[in-house]
């Protein structure tokens, strides 16, 4: 089974879900994202990428670097590869993507791996790329 690399997409939606208010903690989206990490079967990943950018959206950066270590320890790292991967994703693509998008494209390219979040303007539709939408999955 393929190594999911998760977005911020559900990344933020799943420490929400866990460690949120009751009424963040009662959200059917974040539910649904817990459910799916939590019963996901393959391997789940995030990349140096998604803790950035968590941790830019988030009102305590320190607490949240702790929540993302426990929950989500060694992040992947990027390397040339990938980013000669991010480069012709955003040059020789039709449509271009966020950068923080393109990187996690890039990663799961790198390493043949799934992308799951719930961005389906982002990921879906992009050849050779594996795209799960948590949200709307069943079980993973």
């Amino acid at each position: 089974m393929k190594t999911h690399h998760l977005d911020t997409s559900i990344v933020i939606p799943y420490i929400s879900g866990l460690y949120g208010t009751d009424e963040q903690r009662n959200n059917e989206n974040n539910k649904k994202a817990v459910a799916f990490i939590k019963n996901c079967r393959a391997h789940v990943k995030i990349s140096i990428v998604v803790v950035a950018e968590v941790l830019s959206k988030a009102a305590n950066p320190e607490i949240m670097a702790d929540y993302l270590d426990k929950e989500f320890p060694a992040p992947l790292p990027l390397e040339i590869s990938i980013a000669r991967r991010w480069a012709r994703l955003q040059t020789r693509s039709g449509r271009t993507m966020g950068d923080n998008d393109a990187w996690v494209a890039a990663l799961a390219y790198a390493k043949d791996a799934v992308v799951v979040g719930n961005d389906d303007d982002a990921f879906l539709d992009r050849p050779g790329l594996e795209y799960k939408n948590f949200a709307r999955q069943g079980s993973p």
